[in-house]
């Protein structure tokens, strides 16, 4: 069966969020059940007045041999927590809700999973990539989540880095367990960047508006694993 796939917003798309839209919920995870759900991506609707946000690929800055690594200031980072409110069905929180899973029995389930609250910047350790699907984590607002539905936000999707001739794209960059993405959501100058163990990975978008965003996760991938740091 063909799996859903995240499609990048299109140029009509409202201020490029990247939707994905099953059509229904599912029960609790349980292994010895399959569920079969028909999936299809909706773009987001033309929003009158909107200014579309611009999302590009830049160059990685450089650093000095003896420079340490850009990364967040420990003042800057909040103690976040997956919201068991806003979680898909399929995904487990364990770790004092620190650390999400997921149990997908099938691709077309997508699950998304928020952060207790809003954050100018969050770090999470990629414990376990997971097992085939797509794999997306960044920012998205409380009121674009659907823990099963049409999650739309600004995200980078996490290829496995052991898979055969993955590059990257403007959105998307190889992972292996055990790496740390940080996100930075600069309100002051209207920017969402990324971040791989504290360099830059050359994901930025644009033209963000100024609201309170939460960090969340969106895959259909059996068996992710993910802690907030």
């Amino acid at each position: 069966m063909a799996h859903a796939a995240l499609d990048l917003p299109s140029a009509a798309s409202a201020e490029g969020e990247v939707p994905v839209t099953p059509h229904n919920n599912h029960d609790e995870c349980d292994s010895t059940k399959e569920t079969e759900v028909d999936g299809k991506i909706d773009e987001a609707d033309d929003i009158a007045d909107a200014r579309e946000p611009e999302q590009k690929k830049h160059k990685p800055l450089s650093t000095p041999t003896n420079a340490q690594p850009s990364s967040p200031s420990t003042t800057d980072l909040q103690a976040l927590s997956w919201d068991g409110d806003h979680c898909g069905d399929h995904v487990r929180l364990s770790n004092k809700t620190n650390t999400m899973e997921t149990c997908i029995l099938d691709p077309e389930q997508w699950n998304c999973v928020l952060a207790s609250q809003a954050a100018s910047t969050f770090r999470v350790r990629l414990d376990n990539v997971g097992r085939g699907g797509d794999l997306w984590v960044g920012y998205c607002k409380k009121d674009s989540f659907v823990p099963n539905g049409s999650t739309r936000g600004r995200f980078c999707q996490i290829l496995r880095a052991s898979a055969a001739n993955v590059t990257g794209d403007e959105t998307s960059h190889p992972f292996e367990d055990g790496d740390v993405l940080t996100v930075t959501h600069h309100r002051a100058n209207h920017t969402i960047l990324f971040q791989k163990n504290g360099q830059d990975i050359g994901i930025e978008y644009e033209h963000v508006t100024d609201e309170p965003r939460y960090p969340a996760v969106v895959t259909n991938s059996d068996r992710v694993s993910m802690t907030l740091l």
